[in-house]
């Protein structure tokens, strides 16, 4: 697969410029390389009957912040695991900062500010009137999703597109919905990994919650949460 050069704007990583991205016929946004790829993965699984769609595409620095400080403050819920509610008030800050990473990145690391993933349903299998929630069980078993997500396991990687959160030996809850483009992804989590100073000054400088809790256990934050997920030799 190639090997596409990326810019490695700090800013690009954190969430923090959106100098990388275009604008799909959705309003979502992407990164400008993976528009090819991803037309000819929707084309291909429409000719399987699936259509897939982008539930949440890039997301900036202050999107995420904004969700991990309402997870925080209770203002949000949280689920674990077993998607039963947690009971943040019964936590301290650094086990409430294990609570949310389970399903949301740490402000300044989440994928998605790389415009490479992208949250995806299938919409020929649901009415306009579906309230679409994210869940596993709309992605396994006789869920609407299910389908169109065994069709992208078998094929996705044909575009260079992969599952990253399968949830074995990582941190981080299964997530069938999420999708990322492995060729320049990858190369923005390798930035990360060697550079980890550039999260961990955008945190010291960040107006979020739990922060001392944050930097207290950073590596073990990157070790589990963030350079922890599946990879693809693809």
């Amino acid at each position: 697969m190639k090997n596409i050069a990326i810019a490695s704007l700090p800013e690009q990583i954190t969430g923090k410029s959106q100098s990388h991205l275009t604008t799909l016929s959705s309003g979502h946004q992407v990164h400008k390389e993976i528009l090819q790829p991803i037309t000819a993965l929707q084309q291909a699984a429409l000719k399987s009957g699936f259509k897939i769609a982008i539930a949440s595409g890039y997301r900036d620095f202050e999107r995420q912040l904004n969700i991990w400080n309402a997870k925080f403050s209770g203002i949000r819920p949280v689920y674990d695991r077993q998607l039963d509610m947690v009971d943040m008030d019964s936590l301290n800050d650094w086990q409430k900062v294990q609570a949310i990473l389970h399903f949301s990145a740490l402000p300044g690391s989440s994928r998605h500010h790389w415009g490479t993933d992208f949250d995806f349903y299938d919409r020929a299998a649901i009415d306009d009137n579906y309230q679409l929630q994210l869940s596993p069980q709309e992605y396994t078993h006789c869920g609407p999703f299910c389908g169109a997500t065994n069709w992208l396991h078998t094929h996705a990687q044909q575009f260079g597109f992969y599952f990253p959160y399968q949830g074995a030996g990582t941190g981080v809850a299964p997530e069938p919905w999420h999708l990322s483009y492995f060729p320049i992804a990858n190369q923005y989590l390798n930035k990360l990994a060697d550079e980890p100073k550039l999260l961990f000054d955008l945190i010291v400088n960040e107006d979020i919650e739990g922060k001392s809790a944050i930097l207290h256990n950073f590596e073990y934050i990157i070790d589990n949460y963030i350079l922890n997920v599946v990879k693809t030799s693809e």
